[in-house]
């Protein structure tokens, strides 16, 4: 195998050796302080290119540590969504699903922080009035009753008040009694 390589080691050592020789030649005209400076600036360009030869390799794992990282997240998101997605997809806007005003009445008191909200159950709707209530809280309130009954307004009102945040709130709910 090494006989093979013989020629191309030969003729490559033919070209190199006079630029050795040359670099010696000129290496032991200099004074021994210029010879000391010389090869501490050899020996800080090596160290300077192997520093930033690992640096680098550190910076490339480190990089590809994150990147792993964050397409675990979006990995573990995704399942959520697609959880998420057949959930929702297997809920229909106003399914019919037994409801009570006690059940209705603690889920409204609770979320929306009022002592008696009108409810009122009729003919297979349910009203839900609120006059003065905070917007953010509506909004957990529908996502509430989506999420628990699985129930979505037919009919929503929500109107400004005065007082910054706060709204004053009606919806309507095909239910089952």
């Amino acid at each position: 195998m090494m006989a093979s390589f013989k020629p191309y080691i030969d003729k490559l050592r033919v070209k190199i050796e006079p630029q050795i020789n040359k670099l010696i030649a000129r290496w032991e005209q200099l004074q021994p302080r210029e010879q000391k400076l010389v090869g501490g600036l050899g020996l800080f360009l090596v160290l300077s290119m192997l520093f930033l030869i690992v640096n680098g390799l550190i910076t490339y794992k480190n990089n590809v540590a994150i990147m792993v990282e964050n397409l675990n997240r979006v990995t573990v998101f995704s399942k959520q969504a697609a959880i998420n997605y057949k959930n929702i997809k297997s809920v229909e806007a106003n399914t019919f699903n037994s409801v009570t005003t006690d059940q209705i009445k603690g889920d409204v008191s609770q979320v929306l922080q009022t002592k008696e909200p009108n409810i009122l159950i009729q003919d297979g709707q349910m009203t839900i009035s609120v006059p003065n209530a905070q917007f953010n809280q509506v909004m957990t309130l529908l996502d509430q009753l989506r999420r628990s009954y699985a129930i979505f307004p037919s009919q929503l009102t929500i109107t400004r008040q005065s007082r910054s945040g706060f709204v004053s709130f009606s919806a309507t709910f095909w239910v089952k009694q």
